[in-house]
């Protein structure tokens, strides 16, 4: 298998095995260090998280380094998805405890990581993932919403770990910001009944999502989806982009 690569439909299924398994959509124990947030902040990133990892004593960082900046909601059928645009990209950065080197990526469990997302109000106050409409409940954001990582050159030529998030959609308009949260599978969490530690988490730059009569439309793909779709990542490329026509 290309090392380049990791972002294959196994892994996929993998990966989201791994989180039910592991109990990520139960009772997760959550690490306290995931919970403060470093403020970074330049044209692509706002906040970033890092979080510990005592065992192996490694630091875990999550940086969106492609934000979405908007979205025409899909409504409640399953036929019209409109992805958010532009999707989401994480990079993650691993160092090692007390040290300002970064750890090599070749030299990770690169399977064994996964990353998920939910849907948050624009103040990160309120989880925004569930309509409650009597008798039933309705998940408002759809897609993948759990990615593996793969090993990927940026445009300047630098290799990292990225997880891509190409097919979410969100069903109602609205102003939204999406939180990433990142887990390392170990053994102990492939048991029955086990629980899996969050060992870092990132908010996204609030968003907004449009009706169809108000969306702008759609933009050109940005250098870093062009570059990583070159390096086989199936992401969706839009080279010629028109305006959209107003009344």
């Amino acid at each position: 298998m290309d090392r380049e690569n990791f972002n294959s439909q196994q892994q996929q299924n993998y990966a989201a095995d791994g989180y039910q398994q592991s109990g990520y959509y139960g009772n997760q124990q959550q690490d306290n260090s995931a919970d403060e947030y470093n403020n970074k902040s330049n044209e692509n990133t706002m906040y970033s998280s890092i979080g510990l990892d005592e065992r192996e004593k490694r630091t875990y960082e999550l940086v969106v380094c492609q934000q979405p900046l908007h979205a025409r909601m899909c409504g409640f059928g399953e036929k019209d998805r409109r992805p958010i645009d532009p999707p989401p990209i994480v990079q993650l950065i691993v160092k090692q405890q007390g040290q300002d080197s970064l750890v090599d990526v070749q030299m990770l469990q690169i399977p064994f990581f996964v990353l998920h997302v939910t849907l948050w109000s624009d103040d990160r106050s309120e989880e925004r993932n569930i309509i409650s409409n009597p008798p039933k409940c309705t998940r408002v954001l759809m897609g993948s919403l759990v990615s593996s990582p793969s090993l990927l050159k940026n445009p300047e030529g630098e290799q990292g770990l990225y997880f891509a998030f190409p097919d979410l959609s969100i069903r109602t308009e609205g102003r939204y910001t999406l939180r990433f949260s990142l887990m390392k599978l170990v053994n102990s969490d492939f048991q029955e009944n086990a629980k899996s530690k969050i060992v870092a988490q990132v908010f996204s730059d609030p968003f907004t999502v449009y009706s169809a009569k108000k969306f702008p439309g759609m933009t050109e793909s940005t250098e870093l989806s062009k570059a990583f779709a070159k390096q086989g990542l199936k992401i969706p490329i839009r080279n010629d982009v028109r305006a959209r026509k107003t009344d």
